[in-house]
């Protein structure tokens, strides 16, 4: 029952990402955590999900919107740049110090400090661009620790942009940030490497698909950043009050 309870979940949060973006990662570790899952077990079990999701959708978003620009090559160059060396300090901070660390309490900062600083960032004055060296350094040693960097990402994207072009940007890039965790936590903690059962993989991540771009029509503008939102303060306050 535990592990269907999981597999339902995870094809829920799967619909979820396929609307907005973000959910795999974001809804999924303080779920797993909370199934006493370790945060390495989580990498390994989310973030492939996470990208095959990702992948998914900007293969439906290209098909149905041609018209629609995946990202240019300069934006592309420095998001690796910075992003490649953050999530490694990210990782081995982890690596190092993981037994030290409440994931449960961490997560739920970085979370609730996410929302926080895009909702009052005109009070103080302080605008979050995602393109930013600042702003990535953070974002890549955040999900490099936590997986959940993707918070601060989805947030930031998505203030200034209408729906389709703030899925699509945040699509991309969560795409690319996961991809690159990946393959960093493989090399850094190839001895826990593990795939999860193939077959289930594959329905979860079917339904899913289908139920996220079919619900994503009926969303309106305002709805869609108030799920974002919504998705964000949930994952925290899951944690916190466990």
């Amino acid at each position: 029952m535990e592990n269907y309870l999981i597999l339902l979940y995870l094809c829920f949060i799967i619909a979820i990402q396929s609307c907005v973006g973000v959910g795999v990662l974001v809804l999924g570790t303080p779920f797993l955590l909370i199934m006493n899952f370790n945060i390495i077990e989580i990498f390994f079990i989310l973030l492939p999900l996470s990208i095959l999701t990702s992948f998914g959708n900007l293969l439906i978003i290209k098909l149905s919107n041609k018209e629609i620009k995946l990202t240019n090559l300069k934006k592309l160059k420095k998001f690796f740049g910075i992003c490649v060396p953050s999530i490694i300090v990210g990782l081995f901070i982890l690596k190092n110090f993981e037994n030290y660390i409440n994931f449960k309490i961490l997560v739920s900062i970085v979370i609730i400090f996410s929302i926080l600083l895009i909702t009052y960032q005109d009070r103080i004055k302080f605008r979050i661009n995602f393109f930013r060296i600042s702003t990535l350094s953070i974002i890549g040693i955040i999900h490099g620790l936590t997986n959940s960097g993707g918070t601060l990402m989805s947030l930031s994207l998505s203030h200034d942009q209408k729906k389709i072009g703030a899925r699509n940007s945040i699509t991309f890039f969560y795409l690319f940030l996961a991809i690159i965790q990946y393959l960093i936590t493989i090399i850094i903690f190839f001895e826990s490497f593990y795939f999860p059962e193939l077959r289930d993989f594959i329905l979860i991540l079917t339904f899913g698909l289908l139920i996220g771009n079919i619900f994503i029509k009926f969303l309106s503008e305002n709805k869609f950043k108030l799920m974002i939102n919504f998705l964000a303060i949930s994952s925290s306050l899951i944690l916190l009050f466990n």
